[in-house]
């Protein structure tokens, strides 16, 4: 019986990696840019990088002189809830 529920919290926490990783993330990807560069938008994005704990985004902000700002974005939870985001370097 502790095996079977074991085995399904495993799974569970499988699927819920999986959705982090692959599902749709235009709303994070909004969200990381309007905290990097605000409402006018970044020039482009230059890295993305998704983990099933978090998600982490490289905006060239300025074109000269060229600067950069890398954005950190986390689940409230380890791996549910909703995404936070901040700056995490310039």
């Amino acid at each position: 019986m502790i095996g079977k529920a074991i085995s399904f919290l495993f799974l569970i926490a499988t699927a819920l990696s999986l959705y982090n990783v692959y599902a749709d993330n235009r709303d994070t990807v909004a969200l990381a840019e309007s905290i990097a560069c605000g409402q006018s938008g970044c020039v482009r994005m230059l890295r993305a990088e998704r983990t099933p704990i978090g998600q982490t985004f490289s905006f060239q902000t300025n074109l000269q002189p060229a600067r950069t700002k890398a954005v950190s974005c986390e689940r409230a939870y380890l791996l549910v809830g909703s995404m936070s985001c901040a700056v995490a370097s310039e």
